[in-house]
Parts: structure tokens; C-alpha cells; sequence
């Protein structure tokens, strides 16, 4: 998600017609409780990576 010209990872929620309604108010680290977790957690980030940018200001504000 792009806010003030910074890209970052946001946890986001949708509808069921996908549309954003609501989202995390600061962006999402990734967290594991092991290294796998956190190899998980950061394979998630690399496929929201290929997810269009959402502008924070224009759907979340």
C-alpha cells in the first residue's frame, strides 16, 4: 500500500464483493514464533508483492 509516497505491507480486509473496508492503521512486520514461521510469513509478503498497489489515502482515509 502506498502512503505518503512510501510503499509498504498493510494488513487489508475486503468484502465480499472485494472491495476494501477496512485496513491496519500502520503497516504489518512479519512475525513468526521460528524460522519457519517467519519464511512462511515473508512468502506471503513476496505474493502480496504481486498484488496492485492500494493507495491508502484514497480508499482508507
Amino acid at each position: 500500500m502506498e502512503r505518503n509516497n512510501e510503499l509498504a505491507i498493510y494488513s487489508v480486509y475486503y468484502d465480499e464483493n472485494g472491495e476494501v473496508v477496512a485496513c491496519s492503521k500502520e503497516p504489518t512486520p512479519p512475525i513468526g514464533k521460528d524460522l519457519e514461521d517467519l519464511k512462511d510469513e515473508m512468502s506471503r509478503y513476496l505474493t502480496a508483492l504481486e498484488k496492485p498497489i492500494l493507495k491508502y489515502e484514497d480508499k482508507l482515509s
